[in-house]
């Protein structure tokens, strides 16, 4: 990811931290309100900009693969 798409994925998370502080204070409870009328925007930005400028750098699959539905727990060795 570029360095304008990491800022903005830590200004959301900072964005919806202050948030949730500010939901903690009753005197506070109105500018919570406010951000929480803004936050949908941010995260449906934030998402389409890391599905848009993402990489993933894992394995890819092969033709007769289908993610882990294929895979007994064994071969996973994870469970």
């Amino acid at each position: 990811m570029a360095h304008r798409d990491i800022f903005l994925v830590i200004g959301v998370t900072f964005y919806l931290f202050v948030y949730n502080l500010l939901l903690q204070f009753e005197n506070t409870l109105h500018y919570a309100t406010l951000m929480l009328l803004f936050s949908p925007l941010l995260i449906c930005w934030m998402v389409y900009t890391v599905l848009k400028h993402g990489k993933y750098n894992g394995k890819k699959l092969d033709k007769d693969e289908f993610g882990y539905q294929d895979k007994s727990k064994a071969d996973l060795k994870m469970f």
